[in-house]
């Protein structure tokens, strides 16, 4: 994995869309990314046992990748992170090479909806692909799950100028005093968030579980899929979860030509922790899908409030 200052927006003299803002050009590895700048969660610490695939790579991320100009960028708001997943095939902008934001665990007050995040999305770089969001919305503990917080962070995103998915996190859902009703409150406000927009993305959503999906683009294949952090409400359906999700991506994989995409990319809330083992290790776990697939492999995920790098 290289890492350097042109990846964002794939200019000369690109601008940093966040503080927290990280750019990676991928061409080999398995890496864990998370952007924000919030307090650790300690619910959440990382778990370190969980192997990760033996893939080698090449690193140079120097002081300066964040930003990635010879002047001090302003950031116009708190947590995203800006990556460009790139087969290597070609770098040209009809080719492979694809630009697209993640943000994740925003808004978690008023300053940032009123503030910080309508100016991140009123800055956005309009050429880009598309954007995701990562979940957590908002502080179920502080906003309790109620309609505003939805309302709102719908309404920023909404004004979004590039096609914005929305993944739930555990504050999204999870961790409302009343599961069912941060469901109905996501239904209503964030679900399908995408087709609020004319986009050329081929999206397959997987039935029961449409808020996960997938699609190729540019010879990219990305999993977007409903794993959260905290504490699981339900480990039965947790569990359950996440063994469909690992069915659909195997079936996915079995229906796609292997020379139809060129790397692998899993867009989710959850920074791997004891909670998500049964989806990640073990012989049907993703690692092991990662390893049978061989080809790079991008995970970008929400969750910790910080950001950090894993080979």
């Amino acid at each position: 994995v290289t890492m350097g200052p042109n990846a964002i927006g794939a200019t000369e003299t690109p601008t940093a869309p966040a503080e927290s803002a990280l750019a990676a050009t991928v061409d080999s590895g398995f890496m864990n990314f998370t952007a924000t700048e919030k307090e650790n969660n300690p619910m959440e610490a990382v778990d370190t046992s969980l192997p990760l695939p033996q893939t080698q790579f090449t690193k140079d991320h120097p002081n300066d990748a964040i930003g990635a100009t010879d002047s001090t960028p302003t950031a116009p708001a708190e947590s995203a992170l800006a990556a460009t997943a790139d087969s290597g095939l070609t770098s040209s902008a009809g080719g492979t090479l694809t630009t697209f934001y993640a943000i994740a665990d925003c808004p978690y007050d008023d300053n940032e909806r009123k503030n910080l995040m309508p100016a991140y999305i009123e800055n956005l770089d309009g050429g880009a692909d598309f954007m995701v969001h990562l979940g957590d919305l908002q502080y179920a503990k502080v906003d309790r799950c109620r309609e505003y917080a939805y309302r709102e962070a719908a309404g920023i995103l909404g004004r979004s100028a590039v096609t914005t998915f929305v993944l739930p996190g555990d504050n999204d859902i999870n961790d409302c005093d009343d599961v069912s009703h941060g469901e109905s409150m996501w239904l209503e406000y964030l679900h399908r968030f995408d087709e609020r927009w004319d986009h050329p993305f081929d999206v397959r959503r997987w039935g029961s579980l449409d808020e996960s999906f997938t699609f190729v683009h540019r010879r990219v294949l990305y999993f977007a899929i409903n794993i959260v952090g905290g504490e699981p409400h339900s480990r039965t359906e947790k569990e359950r979860r996440h063994r469909e999700h690992l069915a659909q991506i195997r079936g996915t994989l079995s229906e796609i030509e292997d020379g139809d995409f060129d790397v692998m990319v899993l867009l989710g809330h959850a920074e791997p922790s004891r909670h998500h083992r049964d989806f990640f290790r073990g012989r049907d776990g993703f690692y092991s899908i990662v390893a049978e697939v061989g080809k790079p492999t991008l995970h970008l995920h929400g969750d910790r409030h910080e950001y950090y790098e894993q080979p």
